[in-house]
């Protein structure tokens, strides 16, 4: 992965994908840069064109990343295809995510841009060809805001390493005053007036910028206030920038201040200085208080009450800065329960990457941002939930905060009556700072509005807004795309409720939003097949093809309920056959021999035609481990899994002494990494030892795993959990770690995040099967048997795209096993009158082993082989004792399962076999999940979990346990 500060930086950030060779890592750079901006009024229009070259011979895929400015979004995206730019065109997240994919299957030319949590942005691209060059172009409108008379513009430009061609030109226009230049890329960047706009441009080859661009711009004085107009049918979108010099009011601070600091990983990418500067105005002004101090990560604890006497908080100040900064993010856990106070500062980011983001505070509550990754309208709805402010320390100076923070100002309260106007926002009450932009829809005629501002619901100001058609943008600015930016921040606020008007108004706008994403296709052919409208450029040929004969049409399969009844059928039969293996006797054990399979001892003859021979048409699968081949003398799991019961016995099931139950042993793995080596002794050594090693594999994910086991074998759960939480602060909406940690939390029985976890990857990966099974496990850890059940149900009724499809097949098997499990484990609980009567069946067994990974285009094979030495598996999988082995994935998430109705006496191995991947994304070695039950669908049902990562290393099968009949 790049260094954690990329995920955060100012600049677009490039990393690649599909490679963890650290050259091949290191091989996509930027080759040019051209940035050119335009400032009207208080709007300034951003494109930045981007050329990545690929410098080395093998193909590879690439992601950019970057954050965005409180309140803007990307409305323009375009990649290179055939040579030419292309457009994207607005399309549903989760649709253009399964196209993406779809079509990136194929090798050809597809780019995605998504928003991700918060408002932070990334681009999907592919292929950077070898040796070759992809160029991408980024737009997008950003309302300058203004402060003491000025407007100011921000361009960060931290590149560390040399621009081969770099090129800037700003143009502010229909301006009477020059620019003021705070900060310039090198010294000599300047403006010249040019009729009535000054322009400033450079270009420069090898170019390390010395600073950002920061441009200060004059507001338009002069005492009538008028609109900035775009004609739009019978009616003109407009916006206006109000001036409301109404006086403030003091406001009085209470002598009880709860301070929440967010402790969390991400907390060390935070201006902590600039925190406890504005932490120190606040102190200085009042004197005299007690701060009650709370310490957010994945826990809230108290970190000690504070008296503060004539301004002195030295043993405060050195608390917050001795802190360690460890661990995911849980806002749910924030309540006041923990300390009163009569008001809250919350220091964080926005982000609840551990549980559910609001918090239980009842009192004001001021959260204060000083992160450029941040989830803004988060921050936004808690403080205005509970009558506080939101502070955004990246655009205010401590001391300027403050006064914000001590000023009850004026609030926008509506508009005066009239008919001529809708659809206006900001829509709720807002706090007024000496200015206030506001944007609507006037209908034809319309001459003038009233703003009206005052306390509370009374009215003390009004403003009068002229409405002058002939003030139109020219086309300069787009004002209904600003007006567009305004209505998504207003909605994006109740989100759960307005995603669907989120989507259709992103489409309509060509916005990126939570649930809108910017695609480009490479052919007229793919946009029909997928049903995408194409951009202008295509329209005509796009339209010309659909009016033929139609070739290529996007094939769907809706639902897998006919392969489900079918499938319960054959289950049926499979339980209902007597199987009689032939009585073999044991072998003499061997302290040191390879593990092998015997060749042919167990082979049930009669069952030639259920043995799958694997085609090799699939270019992950090049090697193969038959019957007879050694499979390992020693296992080294290169990444370690931790297991809340790693080692020990399952508990005895209801009604059983211990001697009569089946008899469950998972190994205990150890991590063989470097890192390893240096983390031992108590718990509190082991601790530091980690965090000085940390620093070197911040954005690692198998480190965190490693170390989490380390001390959940221990016995330092707390502590585990911590440090697993920091998975959640890598990536932001990265699905495969959520699905790894997802595991991890089932397997050390923290059900709750397990339910919050698999609710994400739901929410991001709705297309897959896997998705709604993962969280419909979740739910019945839970207790929410009902829902469990309709939503595995809901797995046979989804629509998939038959790539989805094809690579899912047989999930069935896996889908009907567990609903039946369900039924007959808490039928009282449930109402089954929805689900289709051929599909409910009781159908307990001695044994079921299930397993599923944590990443698509991946190949691993479940192998469980019986006292008689007969090895289920892939190309053998049924056996003369049972056993049975569901159809066999060779590039999805799994599951495969094995089942064995009547157990023979005598003791089952349980291995995988990981044959490598073929996959585009890399989030760290796949995760594997496996669940051993005996006595599966009755009242003596046992479970044990185990998960572990593998490496393309460990081929010939990697023992995960064993249990004895």
């Amino acid at each position: 992965m790049a260094p954690y500060s990329a995920c955060i930086a100012q600049t677009p950030q490039i990393k690649v994908l599909n490679t963890t060779v650290p050259a091949e890592q290191k091989a996509v750079s930027l080759k040019s840069l051209h940035t050119e901006v335009q400032v009207y009024g208080n709007i300034a229009t951003t494109v930045m064109t981007m050329s990545f070259v690929n410098t080395s011979s093998r193909i590879l895929e690439g992601e950019l990343t970057f954050p965005m400015p409180d309140g803007v979004s990307i409305s323009g995206y375009a990649l290179d295809i055939n040579g030419k730019m292309r457009d994207a065109v607005p399309v549903e997240k989760a649709r253009a995510t399964e196209v993406f994919e779809s079509i990136e299957h194929r090798r050809v030319d597809p780019g995605l841009l998504e928003k991700v949590e918060g408002n932070n942005f990334r681009t999907r691209i592919y292929p950077f060809p070898a040796h070759g060059t992809r160029t991408v172009k980024i737009s997008y409108e950003q309302e300058l805001h203004f402060s003491k008379q000025l407007l100011s513009y921000r361009l960060p430009l931290d590149y560390k390493q040399p621009v081969p061609e770099f090129s800037l030109k700003v143009s502010v226009l229909e301006s009477n005053e020059q620019p003021e230049l705070v900060e310039q890329p090198d010294g000599s960047f300047s403006f010249s007036r040019k009729g009535t706009a000054f322009i400033a441009e450079m270009q420069r080859k090898d170019f390390v910028p010395k600073h950002g661009l920061i441009i200060n711009l004059p507001a338009v004085s002069g005492e009538k206030i008028a609109a900035l107009m775009q004609k739009a049918g019978s009616s003109y979108y407009f916006l206006t920038n109000v001036p409301v010099n109404a006086s403030s009011r003091t406001h009085t601070w209470g002598n009880q201040i709860g301070l929440i600091w967010d402790v969390s990983l991400s907390g060390l990418q935070r201006d902590t200085s600039k925190e406890l500067a504005l932490l120190d105005a606040l102190i200085r002004e009042k004197k005299n208080l007690t701060i009650e101090l709370g310490l957010l990560n994945n826990t809230f604890k108290k970190g000690g009450t504070f008296i503060i006497r004539g301004g002195d908080w030295k043993a405060l100040r050195e608390k917050l800065a001795n802190l360690v900064y460890d661990g995911g993010t849980d806002y749910s856990n924030v309540s006041s329960a923990l300390f009163k106070a009569d008001e809250y500062l919350f220091f964080t980011d926005g982000f609840s990457g551990f549980g559910k983001s609001s918090v239980a505070l009842n009192k004001p509550v001021y959260t204060i941002n000083s992160s450029l990754r941040a989830d803004f309208n988060q921050l936004k709805n808690i403080s205005a939930r509970t009558g506080g402010q939101f502070i955004n320390l990246n655009e205010l100076s401590a001391e300027n905060a403050f006064q914000q923070m001590s000023r009850d100002e004026i609030q926008f309260l509506g508009v005066k009556n009239n008919p001529g106007i809708s659809e206006l926002y900001p829509a709720l009450p807002v706090r007024v700072g000496g200015y206030l932009s506001v944007a609507g829809l006037a209908a034809s005629g319309t001459e003038n509005l009233v703003l009206q501002f005052g306390y509370g619901k009374e009215v003390i100001l009004e403003r009068r807004v002229n409405l002058n058609a002939a003030a139109q943008s020219a086309g300069v600015i787009d004002v209904s795309k600003i007006w567009a930016q305004k209505k998504l921040a207003d909605m994006d606020l109740n989100y759960e409720q307005n995603k669907d008007k989120i989507s259709a108004l992103g489409k309509q706008f060509g916005l990126v939003t939570r649930n809108t994403s910017l695609l480009v296709l490479e052919s007229v052919e793919d946009y029909i097949r997928y049903g995408i409208e194409p951009p202008e450029e295509l329209r005509d040929a796009y339209h010309q093809v659909r009016k033929g004969q139609i070739q290529h049409k996007e094939e769907r399969k809706n639902g897998l309920m006919k392969e489900a009844i079918a499938m319960a059928a054959e289950l049926k039969t499979w339980w209902n056959k007597v199987f009689k293996p032939e009585k073999l006797f044991p072998k003499p054990e061997k302290k040191v021999v390879p593990y092998t399979v015997p060749a042919t001892v167990g082979y049930d003859q009669n069952a030639a035609a259920d043995i799958v021979v694997r085609s090799e048409n699939t270019n992950i699968r090049r090697e193969r481990a038959e019957p007879g081949q050694a499979l390992y003398e020693s296992v080294v799991v290169s990444s370690a899994a931790m297991s809340k019961i790693s080692g020990r016995v399952a508990d005895s099931a209801p009604g059983k002494t211990r001697a009569e139950q089946p008899v469950i042993i998972v190994p205990e793995f150890k991590s063989d990494k470097a890192y390893m080596n240096k983390i031992n002794g108590t718990a509190e050594n082991a601790y530091q030892q980690y965090l000085a090693v940390r620093k070197e594999y911040l954005t690692t994910p198998s480190f965190y795993l490693d170390v989490s086991n380390w001390f959940q074998q221990h016995k330092e759960a707390d502590k585990a959990l911590m440090i697993l939480s920091n998975l959640t602060e890598l990536e932001l909406e990265n699905a495969e770690i959520y699905k790894t940690l997802t595991y991890k939390l089932r397997e050390t029985g923290q059900i709750k995040t397990e339910l919050f976890t698999s609710g994400k990857v739901l929410e991001w990966r709705p297309m897959d099967a896997q998705s709604y099974r993962d969280y419909a496990l979740a739910l019945a850890d839970c207790g929410q048997y009902q829902q469990a059940l309709d939503t595995l149900y809901a797995v046979l009724n989804q629509s998939y795209s038959m790539d989805n499809a094809d690579r899912d097949h047989g999930i069935e098997e896996i889908i009907l096993s567990e609903i039946n499990n369900l039924i007959s484990l808490h039928r009282g609980k449930l109402n089954t009158g929805k689900i289709d009567k051929k599909v409910i069946f009781n159908l307990p067994v001695d044994v079921r082993v299930v397993m599923n990974w944590n990443k698509k285009d991946t190949d691993i094979d479940l192998w469980v082989t019986d006292p008689n030495g007969v090895k289920c598996f892939y190309s053998h999988n049924r056996t003369s004792a049972g056993g049975r082995i569901s159809n066999d994935f060779t590039s999805g998430y799994g599951p495969e399962q094995f089942m064995i109705k009547k157990a023979i006496k005598g003791k089952y191995r349980i291995e995988v076999n990981y044959y490598g991947d073929n996959q585009l994304s890399i989030s760290g070695p796949t995760t594997v999940m496996a669940e051993i039950y005996t006595h599966y669908g009755s009242a003596d049902q046992q479970r044990k979990i185990i998960t572990l990562q593998l490496s393309g290393e460990q081929r010939g099968g990697v023992f995960i346990g064993e249990f004895t009949f």
